[in-house]
């Protein structure tokens, strides 16, 4: 046996030089826009539980790792490290200790070129603590494990071989002496150590001696790349798993004997797990049987011939145990399942982007690529989306749309990594595979969609440009104007690429419930649908050592949300142009409402003061980040739940209020004296009887926070309470417009909304001790007014008041939003008009931009709001036009 202590104590100081010398390497500042889904848009690679089994960790290729309540399968944190470009804070490996504080996540995070990172989360509060955080690893991480009794974790690098640390991130010892990358390491309960390598070596290491790490023993594995290794709960029996073949050996523990061998007729089970009471050993990997990626359960602790369990759509990545004999597994799909033994699903997450692996010869564009037909994936069928119409429907490709074409000179490029043009490579890079094609009008040139990148060739097979891609480019076609290329992206979105130069001008996500979308420019600017703002945000690296920010584009709505702008990139060309275009449009819109019609052309205005310049400067006007210290999923009996959180805000912008939702409704609402500025603070926070969430909130005059959110399990019932609370007071706008252009009067609008107000100010005293009304009747409920009315509840509904909105009048659908038409709009489609998305546009441009009142002012209301209740009455809402 060999040990080697004195290499380890030589080796230390070499490392500890390293951390000293690359002590901070810097992530880059520039904000980073992101897809957000609730779940992972990329490869899953690893999958780790606690001991207890109620904590699941996923990570990710997508550059995030997630915990989940491993009894519902509901996601509970985002644990977000630093990101770079490419593939700079993609995770290959993440565990989470036994005893489910710590989450260890590593990857490829060399921000200075040289190095890597190990950052440790503390799962509560998804941040990165003080000196949690180690630099100066010398390869990308590819395998993490803790020991069982939470003191020492375990790093595997793609080259440089094994490190040890104490929880305290104290180093243990190391062994670089392996020739390939280690993907599976595994502790015993006596802290023996098992590491396997695709150099084909199983390694045995005793860490509870005097020498820190000691190498026992060096095993070659016959006939095989060992891929991942688990000890069986009484460390008896060892598991190991292969890349390149589908087998699972046996070993004795202590001898390293084999004792038994698994085989099965293809792919691979490079994945192991034993079941927590050492009954079964679970082994997947790209093993198929009937055309699925396979489970396979093998019972009498692994002397059992095998049998399915559970399959996927695509490769198992990773399995984990879970106290009751459960297997959670996570595939390439990406998604994960929680199965026990009787093969029941007990838990599932599926991805909420759209699939479009072999998707080409389904992907088509309308001439000006203002609508995109796409599979969405094999099993949901083929959608439209119509950036005009702002809309996703079911359907196949229009017959005016046109379908990708592939050249003849263009062979051998699906899944290839030597796409031919006239029998000669084009240049790819090494590793780069090319995934879908498309010829530009005429067949002047060829553009190849690949892993990494968009090319553009000319017919002689030179490239004329390459873009980088966030995720690989499963579809790509060019518009019949030969003015965009698009393209159908692993992450779900649709990009739009300028043909001339290959600069990205636009993107679209359309949610997996196929209702929900976003449209966005690079800048941020966006369109979107009712609820679906949410579906990317703004990722802020702070420094190599700490966890990284996050806001959601709606934190940014008063600024970045332009459904003007969004409908002119495609007719400009250009993202810049388009907002110039719209700018324009904007001032000479309000100069109309404050100057004679002579003086409009003539006066100048200032840029509306909404408008970013750059991305960059959203770091100008962020909203606070609160970062959450209770646990997120509680357990309780009592009234009230205490709840510890931290805030921070930008210096110029202190917070100015916290509020506290349960189950939708304000509960507390703490502004100036009531507010402490820096540390941890702790608030009770009020439950009816019943489960609830709980979601509390930080303002400053940037905006609202994102929320963050604690989900209470009753242990004992509350009772009941015996009287109905009073509400402070009521606030009451109503709205009511009988009088629009003919031939769109209405008859009983304007007398209802005043019933209605007149009904409503007679509860004063009752369920309400105060009543204060605004009452907008015809030619008063203009858009303006309608505004200021939405805008005086959400400043003055207080914590136990209560706040309603009541429309009477016309509203309209328009793709899939929605708009209240208000008393002072400029003019209404004739009846039968407007049958199209044609004849919409058509109307607009006659009749100028709309003045109607969106929805989602109206929805964001009751989501803003600072009182206790708010409701949403709608009277006689009569639509305007049939589809």
């Amino acid at each position: 046996m060999m040990k080697i202590a004195s290499r380890a104590i030589a080796h230390l100081l070499v490392l500890c030089a390293c951390c000293s010398v690359h002590a901070a390497p810097a992530p880059p500042r520039e904000p980073v826009l992101r897809i957000e889904t609730g779940a992972h848009l990329s490869i899953i690679t690893r999958i780790s539980a606690d001991a207890t089994g109620k904590w699941l960790v996923t990570a990710s290729e997508d550059k995030t790792a997630r915990v989940w309540d491993a009894r519902s399968g509901a996601q509970v944190a985002v644990l977000r490290p630093p990101i770079g470009a490419e593939s700079l804070g993609a995770l290959y490996a993440a565990a989470i200790s036994p005893d489910g504080r710590t989450v260890a996540t590593g990857g490829n995070s060399a921000f200075d070129g040289t190095v890597h990172i190990l950052h440790l989360f503390d799962r509560a509060s998804a941040t990165v603590p003080a000196s949690s955080t180690l630099a100066g690893l010398e390869a990308p991480i590819t395998q993490l494990a803790w020991s069982r009794d939470n003191a020492m974790i375990a790093v595997g690098l793609r080259q440089q071989g094994l490190r040890v640390f104490r929880r305290n991130l104290q180093f243990v010892g190391t062994d670089p002496e392996f020739n390939e990358a280690i993907f599976g390491a595994d502790f015993a309960p006596d802290g023996r150590l098992a590491a396997v390598a695709l150099d084909g070596y199983l390694r045995m290491y005793a860490t509870t001696g005097t020498a820190g790490l000691e190498r026992k023993a060096r095993k070659q594995l016959a006939g095989g790349k060992p891929y991942s290794v688990a000890f069986s709960p009484d460390g008896k029996t060892l598991a190991v798993g292969y890349q390149d073949i589908a087998r699972v050996d046996l070993l004795d523990a202590t001898t390293l004997e084999l004792t038994k061998t698994i085989e099965r007729g293809n792919g691979n089970l490079g994945r192991v797990v034993w079941a927590a009471d050492g009954k079964t050993l679970y082994a997947a990997g790209t093993f198929v049987s009937n055309g699925r990626f396979a489970l396979l359960a093998f019972e009498n602790a692994g002397q059992g011939n095998g049998r399915e369990i559970a399959a996927f759509s695509n490769t198992v990545m990773s399995l984990a145990a879970l106290q009751d004999g459960a297997v959670a597994a996570a595939s390439a799909e990406p998604g994960w399942q929680i199965i026990d033994r009787q093969s029941q699903v007990r838990a599932t997450v599926h991805s909420q982007s759209a699939d479009f692996r072999d998707s080409q010869d389904k992907f088509a564009l309308s001439s000006g690529a203002d609508s995109v037909a796409f599979r969405f994936s094999p099993e949901a069928g083929d959608l439209v989306f119509d950036l005009v119409l702002g809309s996703v429907r079911p359907g196949g490709a229009p017959a005016t749309s046109v379908l990708p074409r592939i050249p003849a000179a263009l062979s051998d490029w699906r899944n290839s990594a030597m796409p031919q043009w006239n029998r000669k490579a084009l240049s790819l890079r090494g590793g780069e595979i090319s995934r879908s094609a498309a010829a530009t009008p005429g067949d002047k040139s060829v553009v190849i969609g690949t892993e990494w990148f968009v090319r553009h060739f000319a017919n002689d097979g030179k490239e004329l440009w390459a873009t980088r891609v966030p995720a690989s480019a499963w579809a790509v076609n060019v518009s019949g104007d030969g003015k965009w290329l698009v393209a159908a992206l692993g992450d779900g979105s649709l990009r739009w690429y300028r043909l001339s130069d290959g600069k990205e001008q636009l993107a679209v996500f359309v949610h997996a419930d196929q209702s929900r979308w976003i449209a966005w420019t690079p800048q941020g600017y966006y369109d979107t649908s009712v609820g679906g703002e949410n579906l990317v945000g703004w990722h802020l690296n702070r420094a190599f050592n700490q966890s990284a920010d996050f806001f959601s584009a709606g934190r940014f709505r008063e600024r970045l949300y332009r459904p003007d702008v969004i409908q002119k990139v495609l007719v400009t060309g250009d993202e810049a142009d388009a907002l110039a275009k719209a700018d324009a449009l904007v001032r000479v819109e309000t100069v109309a409402k404050t100057a004679p019609p002579a003086t409009v052309s003539a006066k100048k205005a200032d840029k509306p003061v909404t408008a970013l310049a750059t991305s960059k400067d959203i770091t100008e006007v962020l909203p606070p980040i609160v970062e959450l210290h209770s646990e997120p999923l509680v357990e309780t009996g009592a009234a009230t739940v205490p709840v510890r959180f931290e805030i921070r805000s930008p210096g110029d912008a202190p917070v100015s209020g916290i509020k506290a939702r349960v189950n939708g409704r304000l509960v507390r609402n703490l502004s100036g004296k009531g507010l402490r500025a820096l540390g941890v603070q702790e608030i009770e926070v009020p439950i009816p009887p019943g489960d609830a969430e709980i979601m509390v909130f930080a303002e400053n005059k940037y905006g609202k926070s994102d929320p963050v959110t604690i989900k209470v399990a009753r242990t004992a019932e509350r009772k009941p309470a015996t009287q109905v609370e009073k509400y402070e007071k009521l606030y009451l706008l109503v709205v009511g417009i009988s009088k629009y252009p003919a031939p769109w009067t209405l008859g009983l609008s304007s007398k209802d909304a005043q019933d209605f107000a007149n009904n409503m100010a007679q509860q004063r005293g009752k369920l309400y001790k105060d009543a204060e009304q605004r009452v907008l009747i015809d030619g008063d409920a203009t858009r303006q007014n309608v505004l200021d009315g939405l805008k005086w509840l959400t400043e003055k509904v207080g914590e136990r008041d209560a706040g309603m909105v009541f429309f009477a009048g016309h509203g309209d659908n328009v793709g899939q939003n929605y708009f209240f038409i208000p008393g002072d709009a400029s003019a209404l489609p004739a009846k039968g008009e407007n049958k199209s998305a044609a004849d919409f546009e058509a109307w607009k441009k006659k009749n100028g931009p709309l003045v109607w009142v969106p929805g989602e002012e109206i929805a964001k209301t009751a989501e803003t709001a600072s009182g206790a209740d708010l409701r949403l009455l709608f009277g006689t809402v009569i639509g305007v036009r049939t589809r």
